[in-house]
């Protein structure tokens, strides 16, 4: 019964807006209420994330500590939408003055097409399509004008200090690894198996010892929890995975 509402609710456009917000503000901390200038950051990219509250503040807290700590390196989302998350850590750059870079990688078309290691779930969500092409299934699009509009005119991010880079991850994440260089956060929101996998294959080099990685639907999505397990498998690694809601995990790099 729970879950027919539920679905009846995302089908009305009107109502799964209500819906979504009631749940964003319900998982504010106690202790971010009277964070006001966090609020109000939170509140300006709220339209342009599809984020939690814990998954929106892990990643703009995580960034404020690397700050703190000094450490060497870009921040890198991969999967950005309208670039709500890359936008809370690239914001927090910004008041503390850094000129680091924050990378964005996505495709602006939306997702791919999943394929038989992403599951039954993924396959019914792309329509019963699952071969892996690299075409839109029309899910997830966030157009690149969405966000530019959030981070040079909402939040006034110095486009000195922003590369966004357009296309599949299969096409640009090797041509762009070298370019990259070191990174101190790394945040994955690929959602399928091969996609988490090349982001993995091509860029988890670069993250800095004590860099952080973030792995947005490794609760969510089986592709993208198998494609980091088989990566720490085959790398024998065994990272200290940290909750932060019920779909994202984070860990500092050994």
């Amino acid at each position: 019964m729970i879950t027919q509402l539920k679905n009846i609710v995302k089908k009305n456009e009107n109502l799964y807006g209500l819906y979504k917000k009631a749940r964003f503000i319900k998982n504010i901390s106690h202790r971010d209420f009277f964070n006001f200038k966090k609020l109000l950051l939170f509140k300006k990219v709220y339209p342009y994330t599809m984020l939690s509250w814990q998954r929106l503040s892990n990643a703009y807290e995580l960034a404020l500590q690397v700050e703190k700590d000094n450490l060497k390196g870009a921040f890198v989302e991969c999967g950005v939408w309208k670039g709500g998350c890359a936008g809370v850590m690239a914001y927090a750059l910004k008041e503390s003055n850094s000129k680091r870079k924050t990378w964005l990688f996505d495709s602006f078309e939306g997702l791919p097409e999943p394929t038989k290691k992403d599951g039954k779930m993924a396959e019914d969500y792309a329509k019963n399509k699952s071969e892996g092409k690299l075409e839109t299934i029309d899910k997830c699009v966030g157009p690149m004008k969405d966000v530019k509009k959030l981070f040079f005119e909402i939040l006034k991010i110095n486009p000195e200090n922003v590369v966004i880079e357009k296309g599949w991850f299969q096409d640009t994440l090797p041509l762009a690894k070298n370019k990259i260089g070191d990174i101190a956060i790394l945040r994955l929101d690929g959602d399928w198996y091969e996609s988490t996998k090349c982001c993995f294959q091509n860029l988890y080099d670069n993250v800095v010892v004590k860099g952080y990685v973030i792995i947005d639907d490794y609760g969510y999505w089986e592709g993208a929890r198998k494609a980091a397990e088989e990566f720490f498998s085959e790398r024998n690694i065994k990272p200290e995975l940290i909750k932060i809601d019920s779909a994202g995990v984070y860990f500092k790099k050994p």
